[in-house]
């Protein structure tokens, strides 16, 4: 399996910055995503390790060989996008042995190679259907297998699961997950969902107008964003400025106990689940709810607080209605500041 080392890479296309000066290491038999808005960048650095795409500027490294000029068919790093491109008059056994008839193999080879993934890839008893006769979760399982068959160092997955419905997407992102644990292949996936990028990852870059700007857990990058740019792209955050004086946070919606030592113009982020309405009387601030969103595991409530708005979740058995009086505590332990 290969360590992917990325070098100061940088792609314009008529004049437009699309990655500006990556640098990233992508550690071997890792499972890494890079997460992004559309148009961040995400599909071009992919291509461009693929081999497809040349870059304008930097290197690219397996291990300790440099690919750049290495052609496609010999970077041993396969894509797998969407679109899949399974050869539609070959059954599921022939499309798996394509790459490895097109290398030569001998024949006992093959068939040994490919009974053992129609075993790994769950596609036993499918083997001679056409892939108008698959589902869409085993056609993924189908052109993964076909890269897997010639051996690849690299496997490149390019929002592979977007076309799939909601619960064959989940089972699919688990299976591939598993699949990597298993064979312990370096995995670059492609993804704008942030769900998926933390539930299947080691590690996630965020990408965003060609720039990574955080390259982390999936942890630290949700729980300990590096800045409110990548602390917005996870969702709704509730942001609180003050000054900090003698372990008090003031605040135009109360003073807080904090062990942050004396800064001027601080904010603190909150997660809406770092905000807890509470029953009990005591050093707490009030407000009023102004919007109520069920969504089953959890409701979400837009409170008032004087003249600030605060997104709180709540997964309690109290069921607060808009109009309510409400009494908030907010847990400091968990909060970041900028």
């Amino acid at each position: 399996m290969a360590r992917i080392n990325l070098k100061n890479i940088s792609k314009s296309y008529d004049q437009k910055c699309v990655l500006n000066n990556i640098n990233m290491i992508i550690e071997e038999g890792t499972f890494t995503v890079l997460l992004g808005p559309s148009g961040s960048g995400k599909t071009t650095l992919l291509h461009g390790i693929a081999g497809i795409v040349n870059f304008d500027s930097g290197e690219i490294h397996f291990n300790e060989q440099l690919m750049n000029h290495i052609s496609i068919d010999k970077r041993n790093a396969v894509l797998v996008d969407q679109n899949l491109l399974l050869f539609p008059h070959m059954n599921v056994k022939d499309n798996i042995a394509f790459g490895l008839k097109m290398r030569k193999v001998n024949k006992i080879e093959i068939e040994r190679k490919v009974d053992e993934l129609l075993k790994l890839l769950e596609l036993n008893g499918h083997e001679n259907k056409y892939p108008n006769e698959l589902s869409g979760g085993q056609m993924q399982r189908v052109a993964i297998a076909r890269a897997l068959a010639i051996g690849v160092e690299v496997l490149l997955l390019d929002e592979p699961f977007s076309k799939l419905d909601i619960v064959l997407r989940k089972n699919m992102q688990e299976f591939v997950r598993n699949l990597q644990q298993t064979l312990k292949v370096t995995i670059l996936m492609v993804t704008h969902d942030q769900e998926e990028a933390l539930s299947i990852a080691d590690k996630v870059a965020l990408l965003m107008n060609g720039e990574i700007k955080q390259y982390d857990t999936p942890h630290c990058i949700y729980e300990k964003p590096i800045s409110k740019e990548v602390a917005d792209f996870f969702g709704v955050r509730n942001y609180i400025k003050g000054n900090i004086i003698n372990g008090n946070f003031s605040t135009d919606i109360g003073i807080f106990k904090t062990k942050v030592l004396n800064q001027q113009n601080i904010t603190f982020m909150f997660r809406p689940e770092e905000i807890e309405i509470v029953s009990e009387q005591g050093p707490y601030i009030t407000g009023v709810v102004t919007k109520r969103i069920y969504s089953g595991d959890k409701i979400v409530y837009t409170i008032k607080v004087q003249h600030t708005e605060l997104v709180v979740s709540s997964f309690t058995y109290k069921d607060y209605q808009v109009g309510d009086d409400v009494t908030l505590t907010l847990l400091f332990d968990n909060a970041v500041y900028f």
